[in-house]
């Protein structure tokens, strides 16, 4: 069990308790808490399960957990996202498409600056890998990559651009070129929320 993301999915969930009015904020915590540890062993169990399978045990699994076209794989890190920013199934339907374990996006932003389409990009990035990996984070070569074939990519500014005031608030830890990946700040997944809610609503 990965205790230090249990740590962070429990402050979040205690967040948005404290955010209902008070005689339903116990309640409230204690269903969101019971859903993410029984999301949390099922990902345990699923594990141990596959140590013990045999590799081409292991290669049938995996295709019969190939997410169904029009299914999207609604993880704790994403159900609590979602809760927290009021986006919807349905908009994320309007936005993303899920065939073969890989995300297509729908709707795609148009901003007016390679700058804030590099950041537009790292967030839906951030939404793509919570949808496969249970992981609110962005990959700063795959946000290269991703502007590149989107045509947002300034090579003279990308590594800057990461390390503006407006783009640092967005994340835990500040980008860096050929680095880590990094998880979406509270502002963040406010702002992913909002473009969210805004491309769904383009595509009506």
């Amino acid at each position: 069990m990965d205790f230090k993301q249990l740590k962070e999915d429990i402050k979040e969930i205690s967040e948005i308790a404290s955010s209902t009015p008070e005689p339903f904020r116990n309640k409230c915590f204690e269903v969101l808490l019971t859903t993410l540890l029984a999301e949390s062993r099922g990902d345990r169990r699923e594990g141990k399960d596959k140590e013990r399978d045999g590799d081409t045990e292991n290669h049938d699994k995996n295709k019969d957990k190939m997410t169904p076209a029009g299914s999207l794989p609604i993880q704790s890190q994403l159900r609590v996202f979602m809760r927290k920013t009021g986006v919807s199934e349905d908009e994320l339907n309007k936005l993303v498409l899920v065939e073969n374990n890989e995300v297509h996006f729908i709707q795609e932003p148009h901003p007016d600056t390679n700058r804030d389409g590099q950041m537009e990009w790292s967030l839906l990035l951030a939404l793509k890998n919570a949808l496969l990996n249970n992981e609110l984070e962005a990959d700063p070569e795959e946000i290269r990559s991703k502007c590149i074939d989107a045509g947002f990519y300034d090579k003279a500014n990308f590594a800057a651009n990461f390390k503006s005031p407006k783009f640092k608030d967005l994340f835990k830890e500040t980008l860096e070129g050929q680095g880590k990946p990094v998880a979406l700040a509270p502002a963040g997944q406010t702002a992913l929320g909002e473009l969210i809610k805004k491309l769904a609503a383009e595509a009506k």
